[in-house]
């Protein structure tokens, strides 16, 4: 298979997988915020938890695709 189409698949996952788990936190934090009445400090909780969740995982993948081609 052609590495180039394999990194982009996987580079491809990776920025939809970070883009899910800012949206989900924020999301998850916003109905929380909802249903206890705290807003907006648990939709940013969420944004926050989220963004470094997706980071994270970002990383560990280029990371994998990285040790994976040497």
């Amino acid at each position: 298979m052609d590495p180039f189409l394999v990194a982009w698949g996987v580079y491809g996952a990776v920025g939809f997988q970070l883009a899910f788990a800012v949206v989900g936190g924020l999301l998850l934090g916003n109905w929380l915020d909802k249903k206890l009445g705290t807003n907006p400090w648990l939709a940013l909780g969420g944004l926050i938890l989220g963004s470094v969740g997706g980071f994270y995982n970002l990383l560990r993948i280029v990371d994998w695709h990285q040790n994976k081609k040497n």
